[in-house]
């Protein structure tokens, strides 16, 4: 099981948006967890103190939004922090800009296509 618990912001400047998503990821890698087959909240996010609600699945990628009031973010390693081979939980700071309709203005790499999906979630196409 994968998951990708994550937050999400944005800014609006001029004629574009700067959305920013900060993902809890291996390193670099999507956070797996094998041994958990169910309730991935309660077995895997709340153990890490994790507060989050599910914002959806596709295929085994599952969806956080991380509760930034009360998870204590600032106990958990930036990936600044982290090696990028590392397995350690550390959060990865992604900007992605579009126009005020909600275009990219750069391509999402498909090794990020994560991305997509959290913008669908927030209205941006």
């Amino acid at each position: 099981m994968k998951l990708i618990p994550y937050t999400y912001s944005s800014q609006r400047r001029t004629e574009k948006i700067i959305h920013t998503v900060r993902v809890l990821m291996e390193g670099t890698q999507i956070w797996t967890e094998p041994e958990i087959s169910t309730d991935p909240l309660e077995n895997a996010l709340k153990p890490n103190g994790i507060i989050a609600k599910v914002t959806g699945q596709e295929g085994d990628l599952h969806y956080f939004k991380v509760d930034t009031k009360q998870t204590d973010l600032e106990s958990m390693y930036d990936y600044k922090e982290c090696e990028a081979t590392t397995d350690m939980l550390c959060w990865n700071t992604f900007h992605i800009i579009t126009d005020l309709k909600g275009s990219p203005w750069i391509d999402i790499p498909n090794q990020q296509s994560f991305l997509r999906t959290i913008l669908k979630a927030h209205y941006v196409e």
